[in-house]
């Protein structure tokens, strides 16, 4: 199987036949219903994990199907909450990879046709699908579902879906089927794109701010309060407990979505369940007493609301950072969202996928007045890290952020 989410090329087989064949086999289980799909730049992790969170305390059982992974690819195919066992995993690859032996499926596709296989052999209630890249093209779009998210949308992946907002967000809107529902918080030239692709394919699309939304929304010190408005005309009010203000626009979404495909289902929201999810602002305390925050954050977009949220829980503090980037990253872009609230860095290698040179991003930061060093690998970045005053961040990428969280659980 080929693994382009390592690999990186510059060319890529951009079709669904491949996948197409994998779920028309022979054999295949019909897919489970209801089902989501959730595109998107920004915050399609986190809605795909509200998803699965307020279904599973509504009692339903969901699975789960997303990406990147963060320690082990186990993580990507969950059923009611459990990680998907290496046995299971496969039984079921090994099916498919016999499915057609002259054009094997690439990783990405293999792996989604293994959890559209185990989602119906487990008959889930709810199945989510979060995509990997772009959204027309990608081997989630070959699921049935019922409703189709798309996020927030910015500059990303410009070598293979465009390189303005408007071109990405024509990539990514086709996750919203014909006579399907869609459901988005893009803004501006991304949400015309969305929204003229609805009504292209006759798709009722549901908008962030105007069918559904948060109002008279508090941050308090252990949770966001506010009151929920949703699709359906009603309104209920909410408390997230460790809301940070960009989980807000993911946890909209998703409630408004299941209102939307499973109106009978009774959503738990005093206090909602807030998924855990790793390297999402995923919070530490060092031995020292100093907070360490990990963050996949990788995009210009992601890196701000990062910041925001830093600066929002602790004002005044300005953090070390350490970073990297993969290959093709905009990463001048995603720095300079970071250059308001921080001034010392650590630039370190990813291992596993290519990635940027470190000296050239230390050299960059460094013609622009910013302390920096530059530091082999994840565990000479962590240590070089520990010596600067806290809080410390780590951000840039899920490898890095991830090799950092395996470090620090064996600490």
């Amino acid at each position: 199987m080929v693994d382009y989410e390592r690999l990186r090329p510059e060319q890529r087989e951009w079709d669904l036949g491949g996948v197409q064949r994998l779920l028309g086999r022979r054999g295949a289980r019909a897919a489970a219903r209801p089902a989501v799909q959730v595109a998107g730049s920004k915050g399609k992790g986190t809605t795909a994990a509200f998803l699965e969170s307020l279904a599973a305390a509504s009692g339903r059982l969901v699975g789960c199907y997303s990406s990147p992974h963060v320690e082990t690819l186990l993580e990507r195919i969950r059923v009611g909450g459990e990680l998907v066992s290496v046995d299971v995993l496969e039984r079921l690859l090994a099916q498919l990879l016999r499915v057609d032996p002259e054009r094997p499926p690439t990783f990405f596709e293999a792996m989604t046709a293994a959890a559209v296989e185990l989602f119906a052999e487990r008959q889930v209630d709810l199945a989510v699908y979060e995509v990997g890249l772009g959204g027309r093209h990608d081997a989630t779009t070959a699921a049935p579902v019922d409703a189709s998210v798309v996020t927030h949308i910015e500059l990303e992946h410009t070598e293979v879906l465009g390189d303005t907002v408007a071109a990405i967000a024509a990539e990514k809107a086709p996750a919203i089927r014909p006579g399907g529902v869609g459901l988005t918080s893009t803004v501006g030239q991304a949400l015309e794109v969305v929204r003229a692709h609805a009504r292209r394919v006759d798709a009722d699309l549901l908008v962030l701010g105007e069918e559904f939304g948060v109002r008279e929304l508090e941050h308090g010190a252990d949770a966001a309060r506010g009151l929920l408005w949703l699709p359906d005309g009603s309104s209920r009010r909410f408390t997230l407990p460790g809301a940070s203000a960009f989980s807000l626009p993911a946890f909209a979404l998703a409630a408004a979505t299941l209102v939307r495909i499973a109106p009978d289902m009774t959503l738990q929201l005093d206090p909602v369940p807030a998924p855990q999810l790793p390297c999402r602002f995923e919070l530490f305390e060092e031995p020292d007493g100093e907070l360490l925050i990990l963050d996949g954050a990788h995009t210009e977009g992601s890196l701000r609301a990062v910041a925001e949220e830093l600066a929002r829980r602790m004002p005044g503090r300005r953090p070390s950072v350490l970073t990297a980037a993969a290959a093709g990253k905009r990463w001048r872009e995603g720095l300079s969202a970071l250059l308001p609230i921080a001034d010392d860095f650590i630039v370190t290698e990813l291992s596993g996928t290519p990635c940027e040179d470190p000296a050239t991003i230390a050299g960059w930061l460094a013609a622009g007045g910013v302390r920096s060093e530059v530091t082999v690998d994840a565990v000479a970045g962590l240590r070089a890290l520990r010596e600067r005053p806290g809080p410390r961040l780590v951000v840039g990428s899920f490898y890095l952020a991830g090799a950092v969280r395996r470090i620090v659980a064996k600490d």
